[in-house]
């Protein structure tokens, strides 16, 4: 896990763009030992939107995959973050990509009883 990631872990957007101005992280580094997240997939999983929005500025693609095929959606998805999938959408992001299984980010919502995410994402 890089500095960067464990900015986004826990959602400290001062550290995080720091490292991003330093020009020596990688927005869209991959944690290989974690499934291959990115600091975006860590932000967005972790509900730390200002961290997300930081990543999304300083050119963080919105649209890679981890191992499954998750997006940062699906990880917004999972942990109930309207905030984060407006963000997500703010930036011209998909929120509405399959993953490996054919899974999307309002299904993984569904199947974590997360209402609001679902009604925002059926609108795309």
């Amino acid at each position: 896990m890089t500095a960067l990631h464990e900015a986004a872990a826990i959602g400290d957007t001062q550290a995080l763009e720091y490292l991003l101005l330093s020009g020596e992280e990688n927005p869209d580094g991959e944690d290989w030992d974690w499934g291959k997240r990115t600091p975006l997939h860590v932000a967005a999983g972790a509900g730390h939107v200002g961290c997300v929005e930081k990543l999304l500025e300083h050119g963080a693609d919105g649209e890679m995959r981890m191992a499954g095929g998750w997006t940062p959606a699906h990880c917004a998805a999972e942990c109930g973050s309207l905030e984060i999938l407006q963000a997500l959408v703010a930036s011209g992001v998909s929120v509405t990509k399959n993953d490996n299984t054919g899974d999307t980010p309002k299904r993984v919502a569904m199947i974590y009883g997360h209402k609001h995410c679902m009604d925002f994402i059926e609108r795309f």
